[in-house]
């Protein structure tokens, strides 16, 4: 298993736990050494030109899922290394720090614990997971939560 957290913002994010969040969310979900995701951190001006490219939304946002592999969630076959291959990218997890912190700030939430959510919530997009519907949402919402616990933190 590969994870790649690519700080281009000089974020004050502790990147060893944005990585040991995403691992932990690839493991529980069942998807093994044969897989990779990239986690990376940008300015909100860098965000905000992906989210109107990639989502046709104008303005920043706290994260982007960019999946590069058409997953559905818990099917119950994960994604392994190809014979003798590279590993496979399921996509690249985009955070705005700044804007994560200026959210923290004014709802009173915990910086790192929004961080650690941030990479969480990104890395289930990468594996299928929406929040769509009520039910799906709840699914989701369930997920963060175990996956958060399991270094520690809360899900808000």
């Amino acid at each position: 298993m590969s994870i790649q957290v690519i700080d281009e913002h000089h974020s004050p994010a502790d990147l060893g736990l944005l990585g040991r969040l995403a691992e932990v969310v690839l493991k529980d979900e069942g998807y093994g050494s044969g897989c990779m995701v990239d986690v990376t951190l940008v300015a909100d001006r860098r965000i905000e030109e992906m989210n109107l490219r990639y989502r046709g939304q104008s303005g920043p946002t706290d994260v982007l899922a960019l999946p590069l592999q058409v997953l559905e969630p818990s099917r119950g076959t994960p994604v392994g290394r190809r014979r003798d291959g590279p590993p496979l990218h399921l996509g690249v997890v985009v955070i705005a720090p700044d804007y994560v912190s200026r959210q923290s700030v004014v709802q009173g939430w915990n910086f790192a614990e929004e961080m650690g959510l941030m990479v969480v919530h990104g890395v289930l997009h990468l594996l299928g997971y929406r929040h769509d519907s009520d039910r799906d949402a709840g699914v989701m919402e369930e997920r963060e939560r175990r996956h958060l616990a399991r270094e520690g933190l809360e899900r808000r």
